[in-house]
């Protein structure tokens, strides 16, 4: 029976409340119009506001682990959805600078607070051997959501901005009540000191490890558009390499899926690299056909990447601190959208071919040295974290179907 149409499939509901709010989730390309020229804010102004939103998404996702590790994956979860969903409405209805602000910058301390949860609920709701796929499976749905999301936006729009943050607030109040009322109740473990567990030497090299790779990735989400603009090609080519991609990434997932169980994840990880580094090389040389090529290869490479690399985090973490140790491994995407402009934006200087060689060569590199890692229980094969003998915790389960 297929995943998502288990209604007490973990996989199932998140991937269901996760696509029906980024459905919504167009908006966020809009803040800077909404301030501008609905409510005639300055340029300066607006970058500042828009600012204070990316500071504020860091410890959104800290802020989402804290709530996680207490309340559980569920609760936290409906907290984050429905504060976006409120902040989100604020947006779309403010009639003031004062009001609109306040939802941005509350917009951007709820943006983050899912993704611990939503991490932690696989972790607690999938069987070892399937979470990387699992968390591939969310990675490609959001790809799909993504580009769908962009044809509502166009549609809405013609009502003003406004109208998209109403239908924002909406998709993240809807994707609340599916999982208030469809995600199974989950395990939760209590542990003293998660936070130190997650602060373990392993653990920080991996999210070091993993900012590299998501440093590349943000380079190709922030410049390819920008890329293919200056090569002269209209903007909707961009729109069907992100169609390309998404539907490339969704096909790779299901073979993921099949060889998961008796493929080492290190291995998993190495061909996503060397696919990602033909990706990037295609794109070196230009013209469409390459781009398009790329854009295939690029999205299956980032399911055989993503997905593994936070099931090795999950591997890493001793029950209880799971939330804890997904939140630092998650904050390399907080790191990698810092870095990425500025490092993608000095290789582009220098010319589009040296942008995409650069990245290729990163790629390479790391796709050999996973491809040569040491074969360990927690970072090649799928197997359960195991606490450590000084680990001491209350058990709270619930009951909930695997999947």
């Amino acid at each position: 029976m297929s995943l998502l149409t288990k209604p007490t499939s973990v996989t199932g509901v998140l991937v269901a409340a996760r696509v029906v709010n980024r459905l919504g989730g167009a908006g966020m390309a809009f803040l800077g119009v909404r301030m501008t020229r609905d409510l005639g804010m300055p340029l300066e102004a607006t970058t500042l506001v828009l600012a204070a939103f990316g500071l504020a998404t860091i410890p959104s996702r800290v802020l989402g682990g804290v709530l996680t590790t207490r309340w559980g994956p569920r609760p936290a979860l409906v907290a984050g959805l429905a504060a976006a969903g409120v902040a989100q409405a604020v947006v779309a209805a403010g009639s003031t600078v004062a009001v609109v602000v306040a939802g941005v910058v509350l917009l951007g301390l709820a943006y983050e607070v899912i993704e611990p949860a939503t991490q932690t609920a696989v972790v607690a709701g999938v069987d070892p051997a399937r979470r990387a796929s699992r968390f591939s499976l969310l990675w490609a749905s959001l790809s799909v959501a993504g580009v769908l999301a962009g044809v509502l936006a166009a549609f809405v729009t013609q009502w003003g901005v406004g109208a998209l943050f109403a239908v924002d607030a909406a998709t993240s109040l809807a994707a609340a009540a599916l999982v208030a009322l469809l995600l199974p109740r989950l395990p939760v473990h209590r542990v003293h000191r998660a936070w130190r567990a997650a602060l373990r030497p392993r653990v920080l090299g991996w999210s070091a490890l993993c900012t590299v790779s998501a440093t590349v990735v943000m380079v190709v989400v922030l410049l390819l558009p920008v890329v293919v603009d200056r090569a002269g090609h209209p903007p909707t080519l961009t729109a069907w390499l992100l169609v390309a991609g998404a539907a490339s990434a969704l096909g790779t997932q299901r073979l993921l899926a099949r060889v998961e169980a008796r493929a080492p994840t290190h291995h998993v990880l190495a061909a996503g690299f060397l696919l990602f580094a033909g990706a990037l090389a295609l794109w070196s040389v230009g013209g469409v056909r390459a781009l398009v090529a790329g854009a295939v290869l690029e999205g299956a490479a980032g399911c055989l990447v993503v997905g593994p690399q936070m099931a090795v985090a999950s591997r890493l973490a001793v029950p209880g601190s799971e939330a804890a140790v997904m939140t630092v491994q998650g904050l390399s995407w907080g790191v990698a959208s810092v870095l990425a402009p500025l490092v993608g934006g000095a290789l582009l200087g220098e010319g589009e071919r040296t942008l995409w060689l650069a990245c290729a060569a990163v790629a390479v590199v790391l796709a050999t040295g996973h491809a040569s890692w040491p074969a360990r229980p927690d970072l090649s094969r799928s197997s359960s974290a195991r606490p450590s003998a000084g680990t001491r915790g209350v058990v709270r389960s619930g009951r909930g179907s695997r999947g």
